[in-house]
Order: C-alpha cells, then structure tokens, then sequence
C-alpha cells in the first residue's frame, strides 16, 4: 500500500501540474483562499455562532435577511456573511438567536427549501482587500494555504494531494473493492479545498488519477449525488479501473443519452466492458426516455447499445447482450458456439443436473406456495427480492377465443395494485416500492396473494426452461446460479378463477446446514419474478412432458452427475415432505 501511495503521490503531482487545477466558486464578496480552522472561539456559549444556509438563491441577500428576522420575530443581528459557492455562512452573536434561526430548517424561502445547519466546526474567514469576507487561513500544512484556486506554490500542491488521498481513504471498502464518491461538494475535505464538484471536473479527473494508484482493483464506485450534467469529468474511468463492474451515477443531472458515450463502447477508446451494473435513477434521461413510446424497451436498447454487459439496470435484471468473455477481455475461456435457430421443445434443460434441480425444487416449491406459504421462508434467502407483473390484455389465440375461462371477466385488483409492470409504471419511486427486497419483505408479499392450486401433477400443463448463470465473485471463482423459467396454470381457491403465469427463478446452492438444507431443498430463491396473466391454456406445449410433472409424480429425476449426491437425496426429500 506505501509503494501504491508513493506512486499515486507522483502521478498525481504531474496531472494537477498539467492541468493547472483551478476551481472558480460563485461568490457575491468573497475570496476563498484557505481551509477549516482548527480552533476556533466560534460555537462558546456566550459568543459567536456560525449557521450555514443552502437554498437561499430564490431572491437577494438583503430579502432573505429581511425574511428571516419576520420568522424568527425579532432582528438576528447577523455579523458576517460569507459564501463557499451557493452555501452562505452566516455568523451570529449569541447561541440563543441561532437557536431560534435552526427552527426554520425546512422552511420555504422565495420558491426555495432553506436549508440550516448549526457549524460545530466553523469556516474561518477573514477580510478580504475588497471585501469584509474572505475565506481564511487554517490547516494550511507545509506553509500552504490549502485551497485549490491558489494552489500555485509547492506548500499548496503538496496539501491539496494530502487531503484528496485522506479523502480516498475514508471512502474506501478494500473488503468489497468499493469506493463511494457520492455527494462529495458536502465533503468536509472537499469544502476545505474550496472545489466545488459539480461545476468543476477537474477535481474528479485527480481523484481519479490518485485513486487509480491507491486502489487499481475496484470493482464498485458510488458517483450519485454529484450534480453531473456530463460525464466529461470521469471520461477516464474505464482506463483507471478496467475492471470496474459496478457503477452508480443516482440522483445526477444527466438529461441526454449521449452524455453516457464518453465512457462506453460508443465514444471511449477504454470503455467499462466489464461493466455488469449500472444505476441510472434519479437523472432526467430516465424521466426522458420513459415518457416516450414505448419508452422502457427504447431505454433499455439504448443502454445496452452502450453497454452490452450489464445484467442489471437501475436494480432491474436484464439480460446482457455480450459477456465480459466476448469484449475479448477474456477471451482465455473456451466456449462453443451454439448455432441457431433451436427446434422447439416442450422443456429445455441446459444440462442433466440443472434438469435434476428443477425436478427436485419446482414440484416442492409450489406445492409450499399451495398448501403452506410460510414453509417458504427457509427457502428464500436473506437478500431475496420478489415482484409481480400483471398482464392484464384479453389473450388473441384461436383457443382464447373458444375459452369460457379465457372470456371469462376476472377481477384482478387483489394484484394489479402491487403489480410492478415496468411498461407502465413511470415513476421510480413506484418502480422501487413494488420490488420487496430482503427476506421478510418478499414473504410478506408472497402472503398478501390470494390463495391458490397448482396442479403440477398434471404434466401437460407446465413447462420449464433452465440454465446456468456465472456471477462473477470479487476474489474468488464466479458463482454458478440457476436461471428457471416455469409456465403454467392455477386456481384461485377462492373464487375458482383460472388464470396462467410465468415465474421466472434465481437459484442458487443451499449450504450444508443451511435453513433450506434442513428442509431438504437443494436450493435457495435468491430472485423470484412473477407473472400473471389472463388463461391461455397450454396449447403451445401440446404434447406431454417428460420433465417437471413426469419425475413429481414419480418421486425422483434421473441420476446425474452434474448434482452431488446429497443434493440428489435433497431433491428427493423435498418432493416426499411436499408431497
């Protein structure tokens, strides 16, 4: 790690001389030319208070203090004003007056929320040449005065490189491989330095450079909160961190698409393409493209358009359009081709022991769901996530339209109000309410849905398509997960309505002595998506299976050597307890 630090500390020292780093903050009177001070006689009882105001643009200064001595009825008898970009500091005689001020913390100000905040460890300023406030002198080190627009002289550069690796250092997780940027304009460090981030890029270009030598192998940085409006500033990050996997860009300002070119395949000679997620809530681009026709898929292409390996999208599972192996990244992994177009079958099992598992786990699964819903709750794991998707349109085939339970009116409100149909739903706070996340969360929901038969004895009325999945696994080999896709049909017990689904499944290995262990499962649900819809009968897989229903209603599956043994006799034991 020193020798890491030592050349991060030389890399670093050649950029911010190259790039002349500067950062203009908006000022009405104020000069910033230095850092926190270390001690101060700010916050003593009887003396003075410092009170930092953000939201205040709506109107002049003049208004707002006018403003405030009505709220608080009686005049504040502010002593200094000052200014780090759009947050004024203010500086008051006595505690008690700040007092008062605090409680108008939230209050609304000429279109604006006001934002108060008591300084426990106050700015020091100091006079300027022109003006009564200018930023002072305090931890300058080295005889500098620490702040980015002066820093001119060696002392500064050498104090500006200190506090930005100090600043890594806080942020970084070397368990996870992550490094969390968010929000850093409310940096302590970050303010310090007098930078302000959203306006000036250069201060990520030498985070970047510094952390790139400090932590070359994360996988995971957290960039939410920062105001981007373009993606400039971090145009380098695939260079920096080749191996990156997991990208944040949450609650920025990104109105257009092709701000993302500058670090994908499109626009960047060194794009994330090893990228596997990326979370774009909280950007105008998704309110954008959502809003237009079929605006999710569109969203979607586009994204994928640049990058094609992500298998998660704003929390949302997709479905890569390449593998980190097909970048020619990792092109040391043999893989044979598969030469389409497939013939149909009734049942596709990537492999005997993913179609032993499926045998095992599915007929288990829903008799639980059926006759015990909360016997599931060893089966889901601890982060499992849970949704439901009601497709409410009247089915068009032949058979439909003959169908007494296909024409059949079917109140579907008991799922239709949890249902997270993402063709539909617009908004990303209901995109985020109706996705249960954690163990207790999805049993809950499971719960909720009315009561039902599965009559999974019946093999001509199911059918299932499974496959591996590798995950990749920081620090050790990918994990082989299970994808499981089950067609079908149920009852509602209640009112005898019949209705059709897709469930699709996130599996993975049950430990030895695992809770699902204990009650013979083979596997856990790490991912359970549900999909309803009005009956359509089973017509497309006209013939009868010898998958799904054909080993429940014998009681095993075919040997294979794809599962252990114990996990053979954990299938078994699952299918006897559920009958």
């Amino acid at each position: 790690m020193a020798e890491a630090g030592a050349e991060a500390i030389r890399d670093r020292d050649s950029f911010l001389e190259e790039e002349g780093l500067t950062v203009h903050s908006e000022t009405t009177r104020v000069g910033i030319t230095a850092s926190f001070s270390g001690s101060s006689a700010f916050g003593a009882a009887d003396g003075p208070v410092q009170v930092s105001i953000k939201g205040w643009r709506g109107d002049t200064e003049a208004a707002l203090v006018r403003f405030l001595d009505n709220k608080v009825g009686r005049p504040v008898n502010i002593d200094n004003i000052n200014y780090i970009g759009d947050i004024m500091y203010v500086t008051l005689p006595y505690r008690d007056i700040a007092q008062d001020l605090l409680k108008l913390n939230g209050i609304w100000f000429s279109g604006n929320k006001l934002s108060l905040q008591l300084r426990t460890h106050p700015v020091k300023f100091r006079p300027g040449d022109n003006s009564r406030n200018s930023y002072a002198g305090g931890e300058s080190g080295a005889g500098g005065s620490g702040n980015i627009s002066n820093a001119g002289s060696s002392g500064d550069s050498v104090v500006i490189k200190d506090r930005l690796m100090s600043l890594l250092q806080t942020r970084a997780n070397m368990q996870s491989n992550s490094l969390d940027l968010s929000s850093l304009s409310q940096d302590s460090i970050i303010i310090a330095l007098g930078a302000d981030p959203s306006r000036d890029g250069k201060i990520f270009k030498a985070i970047l450079v510094i952390a790139a030598q400090m932590y070359p192998n994360l996988e995971t940085i957290n960039l939410a909160d920062n105001g981007f409006h373009s993606l400039k500033p971090i145009a380098d990050i695939g260079a920096h961190f080749p191996n990156l996997r997991n990208l944040s860009l949450m609650n920025n300002r990104i109105a257009d698409i092709r701000e993302l070119d500058c670090v994908s395949s499109i626009g960047s000679t060194v794009p994330l393409s090893h990228l596997s997620e990326l979370i774009l809530i909280g950007n105008p681009i998704c309110d954008i493209e959502l809003q237009q026709p079929n605006g999710a898929a569109n969203y979607l292409e586009k994204v994928q358009k640049r990058f094609p390996t992500i298998s998660m999208l704003d929390t949302n599972p997709v479905a890569p359009i390449l593998h980190a192996e097909q970048t020619g990244l990792e092109s040391n992994r043999n893989s044979l081709p598969k030469e389409l177009p497939f013939s149909a079958v009734h049942v596709f099992a990537e492999n005997s022991g993913i179609s032993d598992l499926v045998n095992g786990f599915v007929p288990g699964f829903f008799s639980l769901y059926d006759g015990n819903r909360a016997g599931l709750a060893d089966i889901y794991s601890p982060a499992a996530q849970f949704s439901l998707m009601v497709d409410s349109t009247q089915p068009t085939s032949a058979f439909a339209r003959s169908s007494a339970d296909s024409q059949k009116h079917i109140d579907l409100s008991a799922y239709i109000r949890n249902s997270r149909n993402l063709t539909r739903i617009k908004s990303h706070q209901k995109r985020i309410s109706t996705l249960a996340s954690g163990h207790m969360a999805v049993m809950q929901a499971i719960t909720e849905l009315p009561t039902t038969h599965h009559p999974v004895d019946e093999a001509q009325k199911f059918s299932f398509d499974a496959w591996e999945v590798q995950v990749p696994s920081s620090g050790s080999p990918p994990q082989v997960l299970a994808m499981v896709v089950v067609h079908g049909e149920f009852l509602e017990t209640l009112t005898q309505n019949k209705l059709s689904f897709d469930r699709t499944f996130v599996l993975a290995p049950s430990s030895p002595g695992s809770a699902a262990a204990s009650v013979g499962s083979p596997c856990i649900i790490v991912n359970d998506m549900l999909t309803i819809r009005r009956y359509n009968g089973f017509h497309s897989w006209a013939s009868p299976l010898d998958g799904i229903a054909t080993s429940a209603s014998t009681g095993s599956g075919s040997s294979s050597s794809g599962l252990a043994p114990e996990q053979q006799e954990m299938a078994r034991a699952l299918q006897e307890q559920t009958g």
